[in-house]
């Protein structure tokens, strides 16, 4: 019975040393981290017009009066598209909110969530207005849609593999050496995932 008490003691002893040097190791992120934001909170404005601004811009866009769409889908998401016609996006994927106060300054920081937030909507929008088109048999009103998406250098991915599987289908092997071309032009973060998924559709072919 000693034996069991002093192993059950020396037991209780190691969990509540282990629990608290993890605790004191979680910590220093943590610390770090407030540090970081506190300093990224009083980070003085800074200039930002020079950086890589695009503009939305719904004139690129096919006509689409002629196109079958039984549900409206398509007409809805067009809708959605021309709200942000004429806004500046400017994809900040991959940046904390942290590291863009640090980098530009904290009051800079809403306009620049609102241009990455523009960015990220009128992409998927355009890559769900390019997938309802190819869907209802508009493959090459589709490829209009999408085309524009990839000179975006959009990171919805699913763009790449939609426009690889129209291109591939038609046997369009001149506009599928330029849509590997372009995605060789991504940033390497986005590049990696669409080779990854273009690949991944090639062995399942």
């Amino acid at each position: 019975m000693p034996v069991i008490f002093c192993c059950t003691l020396i037991l209780i002893f190691l969990i509540r040393y282990e629990s608290k040097k993890h605790s004191q190791q979680e910590a220093i992120p943590i610390k770090d981290f407030l540090q970081r934001e506190l300093e990224a909170n009083t980070t003085r404005k800074k200039d930002i017009s020079g950086l890589p601004y695009l503009t939305a811009d719904c004139s690129r866009l096919p006509d689409l009066s002629g196109c079958p769409d039984p549900e409206r889908e398509i007409a809805a998401v067009r809708r959605e598209l021309q709200k942000l016609d004429g806004k500046k996006l400017l994809n900040l994927s991959g940046t904390s909110n942290t590291d863009l106060k640090l980098s530009y300054g904290a009051a800079n920081f809403p306009v620049l969530s609102a241009c990455d937030t523009h960015y990220t909507e009128f992409t998927r929008g355009l890559y769900r207005l390019g997938l309802l088109l190819s869907q209802n048999g508009a493959d090459e009103l589709a490829v209009l849609v999408l085309q524009y998406a990839v000179e975006l250098k959009t990171d919805v991915v699913a763009t790449y593999q939609l426009l690889k599987s129209i291109y591939c289908s038609g046997n369009n092997e001149t506009a599928l050496a330029r849509l590997y071309s372009d995605v060789e032009n991504l940033p390497e973060e986005t590049r990696n995932r669409v080779f990854t998924l273009l690949k991944q559709s090639e062995s399942v072919s």
